[in-house]
């Protein structure tokens, strides 16, 4: 509010959307004659634009502030007809926004403030060559945010080169979990990953309690994301799958039918590791264990949200155990063995799992 720029830095689900939709709002008042947005807001995915724009329709419904959503996988003519009515704000990912400035001739001279949600994902999709493109439209004295839950030092000195006026605030360490987060780890085979993933879904999932939890699982590729929802719905789960290459319309419809709580199981590639906002998702699955320490966290946030309680479980291979180690070190928490998580052997109850292993972070119930 008071004009500096601003690189903020929270975990996810820690309310960072409010933290600049809000004081966006609060800043423009109201519609202005003048042509041409005041506003930027950059997203890394379709998903996450549509989440902020419907975030910022809920908070601006009092004001008479108009905005447009620029995305890929939508009608291009319509969103150049939204871009005639003269927005306050652009919420767009940047391909498609650089798209829009080459053929539509889309002018940015009156914008004041810029906000680059989940920063260090835009650039790390390589969107860096449009955002500079983007950038020398704008005025130099416009205001610059950046948020996201991880920041690494290269987004920080390409943003802000040749400005010197900002300020850093991080609320939490970039490695942190959320306390309400319980992260169970299973070490097996990899031939053993189909079994142990129906296992976790109806034993430790689908049997927890009478109302059924809902839960995200995520696959390496696309063609995992079938074969496991193919897997999952013979085995007699209410599942969807999304992945990038589908069409948007269809994405959006499972979304939905997901959030509208008609399927449990949710079967997707990261492309949904930022950007799919379920308020009170419960479980994480990680089929194939992510590339960087980073997205761990970024999925293990998709639960444990604003206050809410959740659990991760991850699938290990023994040639994986080196990473997980290093997430142990990296969240800063020690692994222990999990006793509270076993097979029922039939005759003598209750057992602790020799192979397959379970470790967990955290305090032990």
């Amino acid at each position: 509010m008071q004009g500096f720029n601003l690189i903020a830095m929270a975990r996810t689900g820690s309310g960072k959307t409010g933290a600049f939709i809000i004081p966006a709002v609060e800043k423009l008042q109201s519609h202005s004659k003048v042509v041409g947005a005041r506003c930027v807001v950059l997203s890394p995915t379709r998903e996450i634009a549509i989440q902020t724009a419907a975030y910022f329709k809920a908070i601006a419904r009092f004001t008479d502030l108009t905005y447009v959503l620029i995305t890929g996988g939508n009608d291009m003519e319509n969103q150049f007809e939204r871009l005639l009515l003269n927005p306050d704000v652009i919420i767009a990912t940047p391909g498609r926004l650089m798209h829009c400035i080459q053929e539509a001739n889309l002018q940015l001279s009156q914008v004041q403030l810029v906000v680059y949600d989940e920063a260090d994902r835009v650039f790390e999709l390589g969107f860096a060559e449009q955002i500079h493109e983007i950038a020398k439209r704008m005025p130099k004295e416009r205001q610059s945010l950046l948020f996201s839950a991880t920041i690494s030092s290269d987004v920080k000195d390409f943003t802000l080169s040749g400005i010197k006026d900002y300020k850093m605030v991080q609320v939490d360490k970039e490695s942190k979990l959320s306390d309400d987060l319980k992260s169970h780890f299973l070490i097996l085979r990899s031939f053993e990953k189909i079994a142990a993933l129906l296992f976790i879904m109806q034993e430790l999932i689908e049997l927890k309690g009478e109302n059924i939890q809902q839960t995200i699982i995520f696959a390496a590729t696309r063609h995992h994301v079938e074969y496991l929802h193919e897997v999952t719905r013979l085995a007699g789960f209410k599942s969807a799958h999304i992945f990038g290459a589908m069409d948007q319309q269809t994405r959006e419809e499972r979304l939905q039918q997901f959030r509208q709580k008609k399927l449990n199981f949710l079967i997707v590639t990261d492309l949904a590791a930022r950007g799919i906002d379920i308020p009170l998702l419960q479980n994480v699955i990680h089929y194939d264990f992510p590339p960087s320490l980073k997205l761990f966290i970024h999925r293990a946030g998709r639960t444990a949200r604003a206050g809410q309680k959740g659990t991760s479980y991850a699938l290990i291979t023994h040639n994986e155990l080196a990473y997980m180690h290093d997430l142990s070190v990296f969240v800063g928490k020690k692994l222990q063995t999990d006793f509270s998580l076993s097979l029922d052997d039939g005759a003598e109850g209750r057992q602790q799992l020799e192979s397959p292993e379970w470790f967990t972070f955290g305090a032990l119930p």
